[in-house]
C-alpha cells in the first residue's frame, strides 16, 4: 500500500518535472531579441486527483446537456415547420404536401451547400494561419492533438478503478505592462468544440490595447513580429468562431430538410392526431 503510494507521488513528480520542462519561462528570446510572449507545449496528462475525476464527470454531463440541445432544437424545428405546413396547405393530401415539402428540401439543400462552402473556407484559413504561426513563432513546436482524442477521458485500469486523462494544447501567454494573458492554441477541428472559443476571442480583444501599449517602443521589426503574432492567434479564433456558426446554419438548415421531408408524407396523420389529443 505504501509502495503504491510512493510510487504513484514519483509518478505526479516526474510529470511536474515534465510539464515543466515542456514550458518555456520568461520571454523568448531569438536573434537576440526578447519578445513578449512565451509559448508551452501541449501534452497529455494523467491526473488522479479529486478535481480532475469532477471536472471529468462534469465534462460528461455536458455533452449530455448538448444531446439534450440539439433534440431540442429539433424539437423547434419541428413545430415551426408544423405550422407553416398548416398555414399553407387546407387539404390534408399528398398532392399538396409533398409540393411543399419539395420546396422546403431544395431551398434547405441550397443553403447548406452555400454554408459548407463557407465553412470550408475558414477551415482552410485557420490551417493557413496555424502553419504561418509555426513557422513564425520561436519555439512553438509542431505539436497536434490526436483527433479522436477526448479533452477529459477515463480509462479501467483494475476492478471499481480508472485512470483519468486531461488534454491540454500548447499555449501562448502574451505579457502585457502590468498583467499577462494565457491562451490555448487549436490545432485540428476537434478544438473548435471543447476549447472556450468565444471567452478566449473575448479576453483576446479586451487584451489587443494592453498588448499594443507593452509592445510600443521596441524596435519596428520586433514590435512588427509581435503584434503579428497576438493578431495571428486572435484571427484563428475569428477563423473558428465562423466555422462553428457555419456548422450551426448547416445544423439548422438540415433540421428543416428533415422536418419538411416528414411532414411531406405524415402532415395529414400528425394533424389528426394533434386534433385528438386537444380534443
Amino acid at each position: 500500500m505504501s509502495s503504491t503510494g510512493e510510487e504513484s507521488g514519483r509518478r505526479r513528480r516526474s510529470e511536474d518535472e515534465k510539464g515543466k520542462d515542456r514550458k518555456f519561462t520568461g520571454r523568448i528570446r531569438s536573434g537576440g531579441m526578447e519578445y513578449n510572449y512565451s509559448v508551452r507545449e501541449g501534452e497529455l496528462l494523467q491526473i488522479n486527483s479529486r478535481k480532475a475525476k469532477m471536472v471529468i464527470r462534469f465534462a460528461v454531463l455536458f455533452r449530455f446537456l448538448k444531446m439534450l440541445l440539439l433534440l431540442f432544437s429539433f424539437g423547434v424545428t419541428v413545430h415551426v415547420t408544423y405550422l407553416i405546413f398548416r398555414e399553407c396547405i387546407t387539404d390534408a393530401a399528398l398532392t399538396e404536401c409533398i409540393p411543399l415539402g419539395s420546396i422546403f428540401a431544395t431551398f434547405g439543400s441550397a443553403v447548406i451547400s452555400v454554408i459548407s462552402l463557407y465553412c470550408n473556407k475558414q477551415s482552410s484559413l485557420f490551417q493557413e494561419n496555424l502553419l504561418a504561426l509555426h513557422e513564425q513563432v520561436p519555439g512553438l513546436s509542431s505539436w497536434k492533438r490526436w483527433p479522436f482524442m477526448k479533452r477529459y477521458s477515463r480509462e479501467r485500469s483494475g476492478l471499481f478503478q480508472h485512470t483519468y486523462h486531461v488534454l491540454r494544447n500548447p499555449q501562448i501567454t502574451f505579457q502585457g505592462q502590468k498583467r499577462s494573458l494565457t491562451i490555448p492554441l487549436p490545432t485540428c477541428t476537434a478544438d473548435f468544440y471543447d476549447l472556450p472559443i468565444v471567452v478566449n476571442a473575448v479576453k483576446m480583444l479586451c487584451f489587443y490595447q494592453t498588448f499594443l501599449k507593452s509592445a510600443a517602443g521596441h524596435r519596428a521589426t520586433r514590435e512588427r513580429n509581435e503584434i503579428s503574432t497576438f493578431y495571428c492567434t486572435l484571427v484563428i479564433y475569428r477563423n473558428i468562431i465562423r466555422y462553428k456558426a457555419g456548422t450551426f446554419l448547416m445544423l439548422i438548415g438540415s433540421e428543416f430538410v428533415l422536418a419538411s421531408i416528414i411532414f411531406s408524407f405524415f402532415y395529414g396523420s400528425v394533424s389528426e392526431l394533434l386534433a385528438l389529443a386537444a380534443g
